[in-house]
């Protein structure tokens, strides 16, 4: 009856009425308009109402939930609830990185041991460093985890011991050193060893929290600790690869001061600044060194390259130890 019509409205003229097109109306097919007058007392109505409403919502005070809560997010932080937020977003950030450095840490470690029990030195000395970089990461927390540590990476054992046995020493250079693993059995029992700990160490920081202050004293003795022992050759004696676990000191105490730096800025603003600008030349020194994602052997830099790298660090050191005390302040 009306071909091609997909949207109509009427108009009303007397008792005709005549079928138009009206693009607008897309619910429904037809759709009938009353009479002029009848619209223009329509009309009247709705201003009428309209006015009735504009008049109540005008000495209406209330607003609705979300309008509130959009006017508190907008009102600024006063400077105690600034810090309040960023001490929880801190520990919540750090948590969640030592979670990701464990989880990387044990598919590494499955790796490494599989290819050192199998007999193949040469793959297993390739994965050692890079694999110890996500569990070196982690350390500003080991307050938290000083059993698994000990296992983990203590001198005569763990990671170590492997160590001892993929980089052998002569008969002299031994003395003093810890007997490494040379059976089947025995490689097979600190590999075992070793999976089981990592294993253990990501179930101790599943749901590990540290607080701010545990985050600046842990950062502070790492490297007071293992990071000037690294930048002096001290942490691998055997493999020389103490540049790959400065480098991981350095990366996870970063990411514990990025968390911090919002808050230290409000105590200390230039100790933050200079905190920037010594990771800066500690990592600068790093990298003069690397070549692509390698590092070399320690024992192979010049005594002028050693001492640069000390310098830095114990720059970063001094100052990263006047952390605690200043957000204790």
């Amino acid at each position: 009856m009306y071909p091609g019509i997909l949207n109509a409205c009427t108009l009303e003229n007397g008792r005709r009425r005549h079928f138009i097109r009206c693009p607008t109306h897309r619910r429904s097919l037809f759709v009938h308009h009353p009479p002029a007058r009848s619209k223009l007392r329509t009309t009247a109505l709705v201003a009428a109402v309209s006015a009735t409403l504009l008049l109540a919502l005008a000495g209406c005070t209330s607003s609705s939930p979300s309008e509130a809560a959009a006017a508190a997010a907008a009102k600024p932080l006063s400077q105690e609830a600034f810090i309040t937020r960023q001490l929880g977003l801190s520990s919540v950030d750090f948590g969640e990185y030592l979670r990701r450095q464990a989880f990387t840490l044990q598919s590494g470690t499955t790796e490494f041991v599989t290819a050192w029990e199998s007999g193949d030195d040469d793959l297993a000395r390739s994965l050692y460093a890079p694999t110890r970089t996500f569990y070196n990461r982690m350390l500003a927390a080991s307050a938290s985890f000083p059993e698994l540590d000990a296992s983990l990476d203590a001198p005569d054992s763990g990671w170590h011991a492997i160590e001892a046995h993929l980089w052998p020493l002569t008969t002299a250079e031994n003395q003093g050193m810890p007997v490494r693993p040379t059976t089947t059995d025995q490689r097979q029992a600190v590999g075992q060893q070793l999976e089981a700990d990592t294993k253990s160490l990501a179930g101790a920081v599943s749901g590990l929290r540290p607080t701010v202050e545990e985050q600046a004293a842990g950062v502070a003795a790492l490297m007071a600790g293992r990071g000037a022992a690294a930048a002096a050759g001290e942490q691998e004696p055997r493999s020389h690869t103490d540049l790959y676990d400065l480098q991981a000191y350095v990366d996870g105490s970063r990411e514990v001061f990025s968390g911090l730096r919002p808050i230290l800025v409000t105590q200390n603003a230039a100790l933050a600044t200079t905190l920037d600008h010594r990771f800066d030349a500690a990592e600068g020194q790093l990298n003069a060194l690397r070549t692509g994602v390698s590092f070399p052997g320690y024992d192979t830099l010049t005594s002028d390259q050693r001492q640069a790298l000390q310098a830095a660090v114990a720059d970063l050191t001094a100052s990263l130890g006047q952390v605690p005390q200043t957000l204790a302040g």
